[in-house]
């Protein structure tokens, strides 16, 4: 018998973060629960400690008891809970504490220069400000602290404990140097801590390394303790997968083993693309080798933190947690609960949808086609200034899968072996620098024995320490060598066999290899964007060569921001097809995520659908439907379960704020205008098209609308027609009984 957090779940957590506590007397543990209870969530998330340092129980030493607390709101909570069948889980461990630091500022974490950091945004400039949310160190005595908040918040009754914001940061820019941290690491080094990031110096990367070990190994002996106090105790821990510069990614990685359940803040939700969530438990559930993956939609638009978003956007947020097979959370601030509850019903629809369909959700295995690899080595040290461009490069294969209705997951470079790719067809490494030899043979092996594989630009160049190879170690699959980099701020890629089926559907024999920097202050250009891999072909066959451009920049509309002509082609190969073994491969000689994250435009999502489908054959799965329409397949037994959730919104973003694009006058109007969804246009007649396992009689339906959808098999794959989709709808195949 499992443990009760290994099956779905809803969540709702309801948070006072409040300085003042205006409408804490107005709160008690009853009403928390039967809030919960009210939209059908059956676990409850709230905290036993403030990031003030107050905490919401009686008789407590691990912090000092909220002043306007009328009575004792976890003990009242996990009472009430237990008569509703709910789960409380309280919050303790954020390294935010203003209590310790008022008592103990030597605790706190302070950067090279002796100053506190952090948690909270301050302009830049400020003078004589007073720290809020202090960021105390992981290796002072504030971890007894953290230790006593657990061996309470265990007698109190809760089902489970929650590590919330626990941050000890590797950059130098929120690295501490506090005297813990430096007798700790000289204690184990036998040197001080560097405090400049010479990436060629080994003491410097040790220190990098180092830092993740000591989060690593706090959040051990919490789990640890936690476990010898109540064994069926929940241990969650708060991933934020999608800030922090992802570095808490590795974080799940290398401390999965002492995590029951991964909680993926998805705050930034607002201002990303649709499927956002659903990408962050993808992502989350790769770093934690599969553990479960609780993810949130808050109840607030960007950081409108006292009024809620639309109905259609919480509603859209939480469902985008289901289609990944993560289990939805919403998040709720006292202040906009008290002050605006006007969408809470939004939640409740969608919990209540959860609860209908729960059957089908459990012990469901992903329809597997695509694994994206995802390197941390490589972005932290390869990605080392700007680790967005690793990632860029990353999320735009991911959401060309995604817009392409392609099946796709994460693969996490701790799980780069042989019995882990064969669940595959096809595997990319978007610029996946760093690869470790035993990760080159487990992919070569895995090509070899019939696999497909998508490499671009710099994949496989360095080693796990990110030193350079000066080659591909996976250069007998990509059949090219390495012999140098072309470095030009524009190119192109010149199509050489346009009848070759990677260009399927694409128009252009001339594809721009660039863009503009939108920020316009030191570069023209996006850093390294119009850059190319020189490779000699050795047994690959070439499909484009790199084209050259007219110059550093080009004078039309934008005078010095557009792209300079195409001139000639370079006797350089940017598409390579190659067979090797039983498997075959395709590399681009440039970024192409990058480009289609960036632009989105159809030639970049053309090459990368078609490249996979080149080498790994017919999907499993196809739907005809917008690219908007988000599509994810499951088995559960010989069962398929299909999630179709609907992205086709009168508008999601209407302009991001990827940065302010600088003119030398005032500009017309800003950059940060973000609109959340309002409206969905319905989708007619969606088209299923799946492989079936030989049976001749089959069920199929839509457990919400509860419709049962007409069907024909030929040549082992089932079709079936969805005539009009909405918001959201679960398609099930199931053979007849």
């Amino acid at each position: 018998m499992g443990y009760w957090w290994e099956k779905p779940v809803r969540v709702l957590q309801f948070n006072i973060e409040d300085r003042y506590g205006i409408y804490v007397p107005e709160l008690n543990g009853r009403e928390l629960v039967k809030l919960a209870s009210r939209v059908k969530a059956n676990v409850l998330v709230i905290f036993a400690r403030d990031p003030w340092g107050r905490i919401y129980y009686r008789d407590g030493a691990a912090g000092y008891i909220h002043s306007k607390m009328k009575g004792d709101i976890i003990r009242e909570a996990v009472e009430a809970a237990k008569e509703k069948g709910i789960r409380v889980v309280a919050m303790i461990g954020h390294t935010a504490n203003k209590y310790v630091y008022s008592i103990h500022s030597d605790w706190a974490q302070v950067n090279k220069d002796g100053e506190p950091i952090i948690l909270e945004h301050i302009p830049y400039g400020a003078r004589a400000y007073e720290p809020e949310w202090p960021q105390i160190c992981i290796n002072s005595p504030f971890m007894d602290c953290v230790k006593k908040e657990v061996e309470e918040v265990v007698e109190l009754g809760v089902d489970g404990l929650f590590l919330d914001s626990f941050r000890y940061q590797p950059d130098i820019e929120r690295a501490c140097y506090c005297k813990w941290c430096r007798e700790k690491f000289r204690r184990e080094h036998g040197y001080e801590m560097p405090t400049k990031p010479l990436w060629s110096d080994s003491r410097w990367r040790a220190l990098w390394e180092w830092r993740y070990s000591v989060i690593v190994e706090k959040i051990r002996e919490l789990y640890m303790l936690s476990k010898k106090r109540a064994p069926d105790k929940l241990f969650m821990y708060n991933s934020h997968p999608g800030g922090w510069a992802g570095r808490t990614n590795k974080v799940v990685e290398l401390a999965r083993d002492y995590m029951d359940v991964v909680f993926a803040e998805c705050s930034e939700v607002d201002h990303q693309p649709p499927g956002f969530i659903t990408e962050m438990v993808k992502l989350t559930r790769a770093m934690a080798g599969g553990k479960p993956v609780w993810a949130s939609r808050n109840y607030f638009h960007l950081y409108r933190t006292t009024v809620s978003t639309t109905p259609l956007a919480i509603r859209q947020g939480l469902r985008e947690a289901i289609i990944a097979s993560g289990s939805p959370w919403a998040l709720v601030f006292s202040i906009s609960y008290k002050q605006d509850p006007s969408s809470i019903k939004a939640i409740e629809e969608v919990f209540h949808e959860h609860e209908v369909v729960e059957e089908y959700l459990d012990g469901v295995e992903p329809i597997r086609y695509v694994g994206v690899v995802i390197s941390n080595t490589t972005r932290d040290h390869y990605g080392r200034d700007h680790p967005e461009h690793y990632v860029d490069e990353v999320r735009g294969f991911y959401y060309g899968l995604v817009h392409s209705h392609l099946p796709v997951d994460f693969i996490s470079e701790r799980d780069l072996v042989y019995d882990n790719l064969v669940k595959y067809r096809v595997v990319v490494l978007a610029n996946t620098a760093c690869l470790s030899d035993s990760a080159s043979h487990a992919i070569e092996e895995y090509v070899r024995s019939g696999g497909g594989l998508v490499a671009t630009y710099m994949a496989s160049t360095r080693n796990e320490e990110c030193i350079r190879r000066y080659e591909y170690s996976l250069l007998s699959v990509l059949g090219v060598e390495l012999k140098g980099v072309f470095r030009q701020p524009w190119s192109y890629v010149v199509v050489t066999k346009k009848e070759h089926r990677l260009f399927n559907g694409l128009d252009k024999e001339l594809i721009l290899w660039g863009d503009m920097s939108y920020v316009f202050t030191r570069k023209r250009v996006a850093p390294v964007l119009g850059w190319h891999a020189l490779a000699g072909l050795t047994t690959g066959e070439e499909l484009a060569q790199i084209g050259l451009a007219g110059g550093i920049w080009g004078y039309e509309y934008t005078l010095g921001r557009s792209p300079p002509p195409y001139i000639s082609k370079l006797d350089s190969p940017a598409i390579v097809y190659n067979r090797y073994g039983n498997g075959s491969s395709i590399y681009f000689s440039g970024q192409l995520g990058r480009h289609y994250w960036r632009t989105g435009l159809p030639e970049y999502m053309a090459l990368i659908r078609n490249s996979v489908r080149e080498v790994g054959g017919k999907p499993p799965i196809q739907v005809d439907a917008p690219e908007t329409v988000a599509v994810e397949a499951y088995r559960q037994g010989d069962r398929y379960v299909i999630h179709l959730l609907n992205h086709t919104y009168n508008q999601k973003v209407l302009a991001t704020s990827i940065g302010k694009v600088k003119e030398p006058l005032p500009p017309y109007s800003t950059a940060e205008a973000v609109h959340p969804p309002r409206t969905v246009v319905p989708i007619d007649n969606v088209r299923i098209t799946i492989e079936v396992n030989g049976e001749d009689s089959y069920k199929v339906y839509t457990p919400l609308s509860k419709k049962t959808l007409d069907y024909i098999i030929e040549n082992n794959n089932l079709t079936t027609t969805l005539e009009k989709l909405y918001e959201y709808e679960l398609v099930i195949i199931e053979p007849r009984r």
